[in-house]
């Protein structure tokens, strides 16, 4: 799983920096709606989301992950032959509709091949793999991309797609698991439960909210807000922020199974509240580079240093939790729930982010994303989560 994840975020690397400047740039299409496919994405996804859950608890995540992944391979290598604004909607819909069903069952997989008491450090272990790939991935097509050369762009779409399929003949590989046989359908079948059970888990719900504002105010801001800030008022060339991007995933790359296990000496609640004021750090320093514009890139680059921590803590204690809190016959439902909140978020962060900074009010923007994740770190020092599970042999 852990080198299938990596293959795939290789893939995704290649193209993650530049979808954006491809419809807009290499297709002709206005800002507004270059933006507008994004936010259309993670709709799409999030319509998709309870459909997914339901089709995890009752078939097994294997099923729906080879399936999200064939689709996912279609969809992202028919990006590169995108030439209308109508087409780069549907082409949208299918890579969305692959990604909805990838990431939850992708969780799944995960939460059935690890004990309990090795999940934190399981996921911890995906996001430093998932990190290494997009930055390999964003090295590798900044030696390959041109502006004034669409095929270039083209390719890079396609090699994504081909990433899906080598990820797929990993997950065939896996034996054993992820399945369910006619006899557990009809037994599961037989339990009471469903989206109305996941709502009223109140310790869930309230997890579910935290995780979603302060996605909302940190991750979601990141494509529309932390570059125009950067470029607008910090002054720096768009070339230059590659630089703070790779200092960001070989920091996770290098340092993730080292944080994992500094987790394990603080509770999660701590260190989730402990995550959201890195974020907010984060954005003081990229405050700094708009007032101090001699260090400006110095300081853009400390933002997502800092940045990065905050991931490293946050990324293995959400699906934990989750994973943690799902009874096992409704797991597919809150891992789909989980990636709710990540929509949401990617929906409403650059609208917010948008809607301020075509007004010109940059310094209101980053002001609200800080004052709001002091808010949200409190929320989260204050959540009553399960304890962290303990192998047999430590009882």
């Amino acid at each position: 799983m852990l080198l299938g994840i990596a293959l795939s975020a290789l893939g995704n690397g290649l193209v993650l920096p530049y979808t954006f400047i491809y419809f807009h740039n290499i297709r002709g299409f206005p800002i507004a709606v270059a933006g507008l496919i994004a936010s259309y994405g993670a709709f799409s996804s999030l319509v998709i989301s309870p459909l997914v859950g339901n089709l995890i608890d009752k078939w097994g995540p294997k099923p729906v992950l080879i399936v999200s992944l064939i689709v996912s391979s279609l969809g992202f290598s028919l990006l590169s032959q995108v030439k209308t604004i109508p087409q780069a909607f549907f082409v949208t819909t299918i890579c969305s509709v692959g990604q909805a069903a990838m990431w939850p069952s992708q969780n799944a997989i995960s939460t059935e091949l690890t004990p309990e008491h090795l999940r934190e450090r399981i996921f911890g272990a995906q996001f430093a793999m998932l990190n290494l790939g997009i930055g390999i991935g964003g090295l590798v097509s900044s030696l390959v991309v041109t502006l004034d050369n669409a095929r270039t762009f083209e390719i890079l779409f396609i090699g994504d797609g081909m990433s899906y399929l080598v990820y797929l003949c990993v997950v065939l590989t896996l034996r054993g698991v992820g399945r369910r046989s006619a006899s557990e359908r009809i037994e599961r079948a037989k339990l009471e439960g469903g989206w109305a059970d996941v709502v009223a888990d109140k310790t869930f719900v309230k997890f579910w909210f935290v995780a979603m504002f302060a996605t909302l105010l940190s991750y979601s801001q990141l494509e529309v807000g932390f570059t125009a800030f950067a470029t607008s008022i910090s002054a720096l060339q768009p070339r230059d922020l590659a630089w703070a991007y790779a200092v960001n995933t070989l920091v996770i790359a290098a340092f993730q199974l080292w944080v994992n296990k500094k987790l394990l000496l603080m509770k999660r609640k701590t260190a989730m509240a402990l995550a959201v004021l890195f974020w907010a750090v984060a954005w003081v320093a990229l405050a700094a580079s708009g007032l101090i514009k001699g260090a400006a890139l110095a300081f853009v680059i400390i933002c997502q240093l800092i940045f990065a921590f905050g991931e490293m803590i946050w990324s293995p204690i959400l699906p934990s939790v989750v994973n943690q809190l799902a009874p096992e016959h409704l797991r597919g439902r809150y891992n789909a729930a989980g990636a709710n909140a990540w929509q949401i978020a990617l929906i409403g962060g650059p609208a917010i982010a948008g809607s301020l900074l075509g007004v010109g009010a940059h310094w209101y923007w980053l002001s609200g994303l800080i004052l709001g994740l002091l808010v949200i770190s409190f929320a989260a020092s204050r959540l009553k989560l399960p304890d962290r599970p303990t192998s047999n042999m430590t009882k």
